[in-house]
């Protein structure tokens, strides 16, 4: 919904929370309630705007159990079922 109301992706994911102040149309927050969820393992999301993955979009994803960036169970947005 935020790229709808501001016509783009937010740069951090505290955008969905609170409304950066060069951005108009935004309509949030965009969590109820207005904070940003962890993963099932009580780690932040990592949230990375252009994607390194998603070129054209942007890279969402958990540091899975071990919480370590760039192992084999992170899980994100750009894996389809054949890579879990």
């Amino acid at each position: 919904m935020y790229d709808v109301d501001t016509g783009s992706y937010p740069r951090t994911l505290n955008d969905l929370v609170a409304q950066p102040s060069d951005v108009k149309g935004w309509k949030g927050p965009y969590f109820d309630p207005p904070q940003i969820p962890v993963d099932p393992w009580g780690h932040q999301y990592v949230y990375v705007f252009p994607g390194r993955k998603n070129t054209t979009g942007y890279d969402l994803y958990s540091m899975g159990p071990d919480g370590q960036d760039g192992t084999q169970d992170d899980i994100g947005n750009w894996m389809t079922s054949a890579d879990q």
